[in-house]
Formats: C-alpha cells, structure tokens, sequence
C-alpha cells in the first residue's frame, strides 16, 4: 500500500512539473515577468515533491538513514518554495528561499542525529509551518486577488492543518501512530500529499494563464525581446541588418575599483552613446557586459565606431568619469532573427572577452 502511495505522489509531482512547464507556453527568448517567477519556483517545488517520493520509495525498499534525511529535507523544500514564490509575486523580501533552504539543509543533518521517528515529527511541524505561510502568503494582495491563488492558500491551509492533526495524534498517543495503519499513517500521509500535489499544480497553470508573462523593462529578458522586435520590423524592408555588439573590457577593473553601480552605469552609457551614433536604432544588453545594438546595415561598421567612440567620449563629464575606457566592437549581419536569437544566446552562455569579429 505504500508504495503504491508512494507511486502517486511521485507521478502527481511529475505530472505537475510538466504542466508548470508548458504553462509558461511562449517559444520566443524573451520570457520573463511574474510568470517565470512563478514557473520556476513552483517547478521546483515539483522537483522537490519528485525527489521527496523517490527518496520515501527508496527508503521503504531498505535505503537507510541517508534516504530518509533526503526524504525530509526535500519534503520541506517542497512547501516551503510555493511560500517562497508567492512571496516573490506579492514582490516582498526575498527571504522565503533562503529561510525554506536553510530549514531543509538543518532537516537533512537531523535526521542523521536523532531517531527516525523524532526525526518524522520535526518534518511534520516544518511542513505545518511552511503550509501555513504559504496559504498566508497566496492569500495576500496582489496574489491573493487572482482565484487560482485561493485555491492553493485553501490546499496549502488544509494540508498544514492534516499535519497538524497528525502532530497532535502523536502527542496523543505517540510518535508510533504515524507509522501504524490508520488516517495519520505514511500511506494516508503520501495519498494526501499526491492529492495536494494534484490541486496546487492545478492551481499553479490557472494562476499562470492570469499572470503576465512580459518581462520588466531593463531586465535581460526585456532586452531581448526589444531587440528581436526591432530585427523583424528592419528585416520587413531590408535583406540585412546589422547587429553591433559593444564591451567595455575594462568593466571587472571599474567595477573593482569603484563600484557595482558605477559599472552598470558606464554600459548604460555605452548603450546611449550608441543611440546617439545610430539614430533610430534600439540597444539593450541581453547578455552579461555586451550591450547590443540592431540598425539597418546602412553606415559603414568603421563609421560606426568611430562615431560611437565619440559619443562615448562626450558622455563621460555626465557620469563623473576622468578617463575614457576603450570599446571593443563585434558586427554581424543578420539575415533572419532566429540568427539574432542564437547570437544573444550564445554571448549569454559564453561571454567573449576580446574576439573581434562578425561580416
């Protein structure tokens, strides 16, 4: 029985991780926006509700402590990163996956220092605990406007509250009823959590569909999605676009020697000396330290640098700035924007210091 039990939260757990992945639904690169957060926290609170029956199964079949310290931790986890991602929706402190790691990473050496029994009763006050937030926290506004997000505060709410039963029959009559057969038993625990399981990621796919998915302006995801729209609307009336990539080399050693800021500051600059030189076009920084820059392929790429350089230079008194760091400038023609595409990606998993390059 339990492992047939067991077997049903691991494929509602897997069932649930493929739902939140094609709820975000959108092929293009430039996904982002609270349907991301949402689809990355909860979907790892799938993985982790995955990892929690594959643990719990081996640990039946004669895995040992090991199984069930990995049981515990990820079982908490689960829980606490659906708190943890609607505290990042309701666009609060991001604290909830800090506190739910460090709370699976403390169950995890527990379970090796005291009996496995006590060791189930401290997992079972964590997830009333994490339950509990997690319902507080969907129901809270901006989230808890949106009905998908009532139905996982009711879900999380109830299955805090099953927890705490189970807490309360083993004060009652011992830790050995969470064991014995009976409605607090593991199976009943594991059927119960297969079906929260199901409802939370039911939950999770309507919330989606309610969510926006357009990323916020100034972050990378935004960029991109700029970028290409800028490429499409060239390529309607050119065979060819050029797409400018610009770097500051020096931008570690300003970071070092003056701040975080002062660097992000220098490539806003290096995007707007761009505009600048190429009136019309449209620049954002899709990958870390590259600032990119799509314009009808009409001036020549010397030109281009040279009035960039230029504007560059001229902003510098602005921004309090006593030297001109140099450029290093990349240029590409762009046939299609799926080339545009691959060139964002490949800057953003590969991050080129030096190589001039492109047509």
């Amino acid at each position: 029985m339990i492992v047939l039990a067991l077997l049903a939260s691991i494929l509602a757990a897997g069932v649930a991780l493929t739902m939140l992945i094609l709820a975000h639904g959108r092929p293009e690169d430039d996904r982002g926006g609270p349907r991301a957060d949402m689809v990355r926290y909860f979907g790892l609170a799938a993985v982790a509700a995955l990892v929690c029956g594959a643990m719990n199964a081996l640990e039946t079949a004669g895995g040992g402590v090991g199984a069930a310290a990995g049981g515990n931790a990820a079982n908490l986890l689960a829980p606490g990163l659906l708190w943890a991602g609607a505290r990042r929706l309701n666009g609060r402190r991001a604290i909830g996956a800090v506190s739910t790691g460090a709370g699976a990473i403390l169950m995890f050496g527990l379970t090796f220092l005291v009996a496995l029994e006590d060791a189930t009763l401290l997992k079972t006050a964590g997830l009333v605990v994490f339950g509990a937030l997690g319902a507080l926290e969907c129901a809270r506004r901006p989230l808890g406007d949106l009905r998908a997000a009532r139905l996982l505060s009711w879900t999380l709410g109830v299955y805090a509250a099953y927890n705490l039963v189970r807490l309360a029959a083993a004060a009652i009559f011992g830790p050995g009823v969470l064991t014995s057969p009976g409605p607090v038993s593991a199976e009943s625990t594991a059927a119960a959590s297969a079906v929260a399981i199901v409802l939370v990621s039911a939950g999770a796919v309507l919330m989606g569909r309610q969510l926006d998915d357009a990323p916020a302006p100034g972050t990378r995801a935004h960029d991109r999605g700029a970028l290409r729209r800028q490429a499409v609307r060239l390529l309607s009336a050119h065979a060819t676009v050029r797409a400018t990539l610009v770097r500051v080399p020096e931008i570690d050693l300003i970071r070092a020697a003056h701040t975080v800021e002062r660097g992000e500051v220098m490539l806003k600059t290096v995007g707007e000396a761009l505009e600048d030189a190429l009136p019309g076009t449209v620049t954002g920084m899709p990958a870390r330290d590259t600032v990119f820059s799509v314009a009808a392929a009409t001036v020549d790429a010397a030109e281009v640098e040279r009035t960039v350089r230029r504007a560059f230079a001229r902003r510098m008194p602005s921004i309090d700035y006593d030297d001109v760091p140099d450029l290093c400038f990349e240029h590409y023609l762009i046939m299609d924007v799926d080339d545009l595409s691959l060139l964002m990606e490949s800057r953003r998993l590969r991050p080129r210091q030096g190589h001039p390059g492109g047509a």
